[in-house]
């Protein structure tokens, strides 16, 4: 369900083994992979996959030498199961240098997580490359896409399930308050109310209900899934504001659809009768 509503957030340490600090105490071990491989990894900085260090024995910050070039550990990938395990990644431009190609690329490979292979990732690859040949793991990505495609089906189920349970809650409350204050009502509609007085009134009451349900579900929500995800899932899991507005909207909408009927009762009771009753 988290995943469906795109709570779920990609670590920024995704491939780093933390274990605390660098050698130097001053970049934090969870930047690495993003921040480091993309925007700052030197020319003679390695990344190391998990089969190699072992076999050469390679520890993070250690120095040894490819291709008659000194190269610096930055980071040991965790073991994945993958070719990625027996690969060194290091800077482009150097790779290109060592492998005497020019400035040319063989291959790229790209990882997409969640929707983005099911929402034409491949399409918009092969309009950015025209020139390249885009290929898929098609096992993977239909893997993939039927997963994401089933937690979306049940998203949408466990979503309908609680609209109704809390739309039939909202219903039944307003109905016994109705019921409770029905003297208060005649009264007020012997003193001149109207019945579009008294509708808006319930309304009004079920639009504050919706606002305080919307607020409160999405920041108890949020405190669960931002203090839960981490433990139970190993999943960092960051609060996004926009789910507020989306909370705050579909709980107004349910308690003034469910309170219209309820409210449009109370509008149109009999003040003679109501005030009558003991």
């Amino acid at each position: 369900m988290w995943q469906g509503a795109g709570i779920f957030s990609q670590p920024i340490g995704c491939g780093v083994v933390v274990d605390g600090s660098l050698s130097n105490n001053t970049t934090p071990k969870e930047t690495l992979v993003r921040k480091r491989v993309i925007e700052t990894l030197g020319e003679s900085e390695v990344l190391v996959g998990n089969d190699v260090a072992i076999l050469l024995k390679i520890k993070q910050g250690d120095t040894f030498q490819v291709f008659g070039k000194m190269f610096s550990v930055t980071a040991i990938l965790p073991q994945t199961g993958t070719v990625d395990d027996s690969r060194i990644f290091a800077h482009l431009h150097t790779v290109q240098k060592l492998a005497g190609k020019g400035s040319v690329i063989n291959a790229i490979e790209i990882v997409g997580c969640c929707n983005e292979i099911s929402q034409g990732l491949v399409q918009k690859i092969n309009k950015l490359l025209p020139e390249a040949k885009v290929v898929t793991i098609t096992q993977v990505v239909d893997t993939q896409v039927k997963t994401n495609q089933m937690m979306s089906r049940l998203s949408l189920i466990f979503l309908a399930i609680i609209v109704l349970v809390g739309g039939v809650s909202i219903a039944n409350y307003m109905y016994a308050n109705v019921f409770e204050r029905r003297r208060e009502i005649g009264t007020l509609m012997a003193m001149g109310a109207g019945s579009s007085f008294i509708l808006k009134m319930f309304l009004l009451k079920a639009l504050l209900l919706g606002l305080a349900g919307g607020i409160g579900g999405y920041i108890v929500g949020t405190v669960l899934a931002v203090t839960l995800g981490p433990k139970l899932a190993r999943i960092p899991v960051l609060p996004m504001p926009m789910l507020m507005v989306w909370a705050i909207a579909i709980s107004i909408s349910i308690a003034l659809v469910a309170s219209y009927f309820p409210a449009r009762r109370a509008a149109y009771l009999e003040p003679s009768s109501t005030i009558q009753e003991i």
